[in-house]
Order: structure tokens, then sequence, then C-alpha cells
């Protein structure tokens, strides 16, 4: 006796093989393939949220080794989500969903044009009343709003709402759109920082450490900042210029949720700082000093080299250096010390009137071709959720029988809703008899 047993009959022709388009197709369109995609754009997500994104190579270099960031470059992990793997990955999904839409659609508009009149012992069955005396033209019109599906020898199928049954594949198209207006953005938008000092014009952001030009420029005009009295920032406004071909073409104020958009970018208030600067008064001369920044009158050279905002409890100070002679040498200016807030310095009188801040504003740029896109998306989700849930297909059979017409109807879903509109139906057209 043979162990082995063979579930086709001596002399079947065995099924064909699947071409191999046709192995593809199905790979691709497999829920196990789109499992998996997901769980790898899933675990690209948490990368790309634990590891910093789109930073300059030294605040890299202060957290990892000059190999693991060699590595992470290599990888394009500091910029997950515009890297060509993750970009596949998406397509894939793309793809995916496609295609299972695709095939899942086509047998549902196959199944549309299958209609077919039930016999009489299945629509008693169902929910159903008598109409007598009555032949089906006459009982059709008393369904004012239903379609005619189906119309034979025996009698006809009436139907309504059946777009409900099309909300899920809406959903899944809405779902194609949001990701292709992802893909849009990761592809063609860029998102970037720009550094503005009053009066400052700049025509280009900073975008992974390198500058990329933006096709116009944007002026500071005026910054202005106010504090609430712990000293926490409670607002802060950039007003800005856009100038395009040496023209202003646009101004507006950039405040924080209040971006200004001009030519598809959109300019947001990111962050803002400050820059001391001291105003001094030399030998009865006028003179405003920032770090780093030097003074010359004759013979005497003055540099600002250090601000301190508190030296030892006694308020801000800045250290200044000259020379004297062929020797540098210093001397701290503390402008809430009366003594220490003057010197002589080679004999000129120098004396630090008063410390403030020159504030810059940082902006952020940023352009995403895709954001239409993903917002007509979720509009298409909204309308194939209202169609999925708060409507319904009834359909009604119309049966010709010898004591006159037979109704009976039937929901696939929402059956407590169809019922109720049922028996008021049964009761009004009985009422009108």
């Amino acid at each position: 006796m043979s162990a082995i047993r063979s579930n086709g009959r001596e002399g079947d022709t065995p099924p064909p093989e699947a071409s191999f388009i046709t192995s593809v197709y199905r790979f691709l369109s497999s829920v196990r393939f789109a499992i998996f995609v997901l769980a790898c754009i899933g675990v690209s997500c948490v990368l790309g949220t634990l590891i910093l994104q789109q930073a300059i190579a030294p605040e890299y270099l202060s957290r990892y080794s000059p190999g693991t960031y060699g590595i992470l470059r290599f990888l394009r992990l500091t910029d997950v989500f515009h890297s060509p793997w993750f970009l596949f990955l998406v397509g894939l999904l793309l793809v995916n969903l496609f295609l299972c839409s695709l095939a899942r659609l086509s047998r549902f508009l196959r199944s549309q044009k299958e209609h077919r009149l039930p016999s009489e012992k299945a629509l008693l069955a169902m929910l159903h009343f008598s109409l007598p005396e009555k032949d089906i033209p006459d009982a059709c019109g008393l369904f004012k709003g239903y379609k005619e599906a189906l119309h034979d020898e025996r009698g006809v199928v009436l139907h309504k709402g059946s777009i409900s049954r099309y909300g899920v594949y809406v959903i899944h198209g809405s779902i194609i759109i949001i990701l292709l207006g992802s893909l849009l953005g990761l592809l063609f938008g860029y998102r970037g920082s720009l550094t503005l000092a009053k009066g400052e014009t700049k025509d280009a952001i900073v975008r992974e450490g390198s500058p990329m030009p933006l096709g116009f420029s944007v002026r500071l005009s005026d910054f202005q900042v106010s504090f609430y009295p712990n000293g926490e920032p409670r607002d802060y406004v950039s007003s800005v210029e856009i100038i395009d071909k040496g023209k202003t073409v646009k101004k507006g104020d950039v405040r924080v949720n209040h971006p200004l958009s001009y030519d598809g970018a959109s300019i947001y208030q990111a962050t803002y700082g400050s820059d001391p600067a001291f105003l001094f008064d030399i030998g009865g001369q006028k003179a405003r000093l920032t770090a780093g920044s030097t003074f010359r009158k004759g013979d005497l050279t003055l540099m600002a080299v250090r601000f301190e905002r508190s030296i030892h409890n006694f308020g801000p100070g800045v250290l200044v250096a000259y020379l004297e002679g062929s020797e540098t040498k210093t001397a701290w200016f503390l402008s809430d010390v009366p003594r220490l807030r003057q010197h002589d310095i080679l004999g000129v009188p120098v004396r630090l009137d008063a410390v403030t801040a020159d504030y810059y504003t940082g902006l952020e740029v940023s352009h995403d071709p895709g954001v239409g896109v993903v917002w007509t998306g979720f509009a298409m989700i909204l309308f194939g959720l209202y169609i999925n849930f708060f409507m319904y297909e009834r359909r009604m059979y119309l049966l010709k029988t010898p004591e006159g017409v037979l109704v009976a109807g039937s929901a696939p879903r929402n059956r407590e809703a169809f019922r109720e509109e049922f028996e008021k139906r049964r009761e009004r057209i009985h009422g009108k008899q």
C-alpha cells in the first residue's frame, strides 16, 4: 500500500502554474506584504523620532562618536523621512493599497451587476406585505426614491442607498491620495531655518547645515518681544518684508502659529535670541560696541572681548581689552557699580553708559507642495466615513402573484433602522388603500 495519497484522480490535468507576473501581483497585493511594509515604516518612524533629524554636524558630534555619526549619515538615519529607502517603503505601501483596492473594487463592480429576484418562499422569510389586486407598475409607483435594478416577467428589484457600498473604497482611495500627497512633500518640499537681525536681508535658508536659495529675499524690518513679570516670553513678533526681483512684494507680521506665506512657502516664527551691545562714552564720544568689535581713536584701541550677565552678584559686566604700548591689558566695566563703571585708559576717561540687547529672530521656512493633496484626502475620508456609517443600502422585491403583488425588503446593514422604515412604509401604503 502506498503511503502517499493523491487528492487528484488519475488522468486529471494538473492546474497550470501561475506566471511570473501573476505571482508578483499576488505577492504585492497580499496582506502579509502589507503588514511587513507597515512594520518597516513603523520602525523607521521610531528611528526618525529617537535620532536627531536634519541637524548640523557639530550637534551630532556632541552626542555621538565620529564613527557612529559616519554610520548614521551613510544609512541616512539623520534624515529618515527624506531617505531613498523610506520613500521606497512608502511607495511599496502605495502599490499594495492600490492593487488591493483595485482587486476588491473589480469584484464589487461585478457583483453589482448581479441582481436577481428570489423565490416566493425566500421573500416570505423577509419583511413583507401584500398588495392585493395590484400590478407591478402600480406597486413601483409607491416606492419613490428607489431605482430599478432588475425587471423581468416575474417582477422587479428596486434599490436605494447603494452608494453606501462605495464608502470603503472611497476611504481606501483617500488613504492612497494622502500617501501621494506625503510623497510629493517629501520629494519636492523643503524645510530650513533663517536667522535675521533687525534690518538684515537674506535670500537663503540653512537646510541640513548647507545654504539653499529661496528664490526671493526676506528682510527683518522690526522685531518685538514682550515678557511676563516672571521673565518668561509672552509674545514675539517678526515684521518681515518679502523682496522679489528687487521689489518689496509683501509685508506682514510673523508670530507663533501665525505664519506668512509667499510663492508656496510658509514662514513660521520658531525662536529668537539676543546679542549684547555696550554703549560707551569714550572721551566725550559716544560709541556702541558688541562682542568682538573694536573702537579706535588716535593711540587708543579698545575691544569688547567678554560679557557676563552677573559678576559676583554685582550685575552685568563687560571685559574690555586695550593696548598699552606693546602690552595687552584688560579692564572690567560693571554697569550697576558706579565706581567700576568708569576707568581712565591711557589718560582717556571711558565710561559704560548702558548694556542693551540686540534681538534677532529665528524663522523656519517650509514648502510642501503636497498639502493640498493631503487635505483632499482627508476630506474624502470624512465623506467615505459618512456614507459608510450614516447611509445604508436597502432593496425592495416586487413579485407578481395570482393575488396581486408581494412586497419584501432587506438590508445588509442597519437592519433595525430598515425594519422601522419598512413598517412605516407598509402602514402608509395600507392607509391609502
